[in-house]
């Protein structure tokens, strides 16, 4: 197969979002997944990148897991046309796991808590039935659709196999390109798929939802879970804001050093004490990489982490620094202070 070039990796996933309809938002949420993993992870020599499948449905949980909270007066959102869907499942876990205050997906996985462990084994299954299976599917209507594996070989993926048989996988392997093509892409194609991801959501549920705010409920990070970071960032940081170093108010903004809505890591390497007008002039900015070198040097995270119980992730957030910072384009603006912003080289 030839190799692809990252443009016509992203424009040959647009083209197999936008054929036909879909029954869930199960392909998207792998696709984000896969974007994610290709950004925060170095391709082997040959440009291929082997992901366990354990992985990818421990991501796609990570997206569903703030999804399934209550949205306004609708309740919890459908992701599906019918039946009990993946987000249902991961709500009743949710639910069980917030009574031992483990809020997040991340803290879940970290602490290894045994319904946890179940919920993955089981969603695997069913990730490897549907979206697996059917992520590279070009529906026609008279045979039922064509395959075009060019993002991994999925020959041994089919709707009916058994968690056996997923066991026995146990991965899949991008293609060569693949890796570089989703990683170089990773912001329009983010923006791409969280956008008819919301569209998805307003067609399952029937109602007239704005997708402004809907999509800020998406796919926005959730801000209660970071409740218990505020304390011991403003005690780490001597009650200082983290980027301009002024005497900090009475409210006190988390910030995400790498923004989430650029790479979704809410571990403490990535999350600063901030005050309002720094926190609030930065937005989605992608920091000057000193920002986030500086957040991953502080001393005493761990043991952050460890009393609020928000997971540290120093690796996954310096490996996504890497990763985004790698793929900007000369002359990309970076945040450094209000409005303060200096040129990529």
């Amino acid at each position: 197969m030839t190799r692809l070039d990252p443009v016509d990796v992203a424009g040959r996933v647009v083209q197999l979002l936008e054929s036909g309809r879909r029954e869930s938002t199960y392909k998207l949420a792998t696709l984000l997944a896969l974007v994610d993993i290709c950004v925060e992870n170095t391709a082997a020599p040959d440009g291929s990148l082997t992901v366990p499948i354990n992985e990818i449905t421990h991501r796609i949980v990570a997206y569903y897991w703030p999804q399934v909270r209550v949205f306004n007066e609708r309740g919890r959102l459908s992701q599906n046309k019918s039946g009990r869907s993946v987000p249902d499942r991961i709500a009743d876990v949710r639910v069980q796991l917030a009574a031992v205050n483990l809020r997040t997906a991340e803290a879940a996985r970290e602490a290894d808590h045994p319904a946890y462990r179940r919920l993955i084994r089981s969603l695997r299954l069913t990730i490897a039935q549907q979206p697996l299976t059917h992520l590279q599917t070009v529906p026609h209507v008279r045979n039922g659709g064509t395959r075009d594996d060019f993002l991994f070989d999925a020959s041994g993926f089919h709707k009916k196999m058994t968690l056996d048989e997923v066991d026995q996988i146990g991965t899949i392997t991008l293609r060569p390109g693949i890796p570089e093509g989703l990683r170089r892409t990773s912001a329009l194609l983010r923006t791409f798929i969280r956008t008819a991801w919301t569209q998805d959501v307003v067609t399952f549920n029937r109602a007239e939802l704005d997708a402004e705010d809907l999509d800020g409920f998406l796919f926005g990070a959730d801000r209660s879970a970071l409740r218990s970071l505020v304390e011991p960032l403003r005690d780490l940081q001597d009650d200082l804001c983290f980027y301009c170093g002024g005497r900090m108010a009475a409210v006190v903004h988390i910030d995400h050093v790498m923004a989430w809505s650029v790479i979704p890591i809410d571990g403490v390497a990535n999350l600063v004490a901030a005050d309002s007008r720094c926190n609030l002039d930065k937005s989605a900015s992608i920091p000057v990489r000193a920002h986030v070198d500086r957040a991953l040097e502080r001393s005493h995270l761990a043991e952050v982490a460890r009393t609020t119980r928000v997971p540290l992730l120093h690796r996954r957030t310096s490996s996504a620094a890497a990763g985004v910072f790698g793929s900007l384009p000369s002359g990309s603006l970076l945040w450094r202070g209000v409005r303060d912003y200096e040129s990529l080289a």
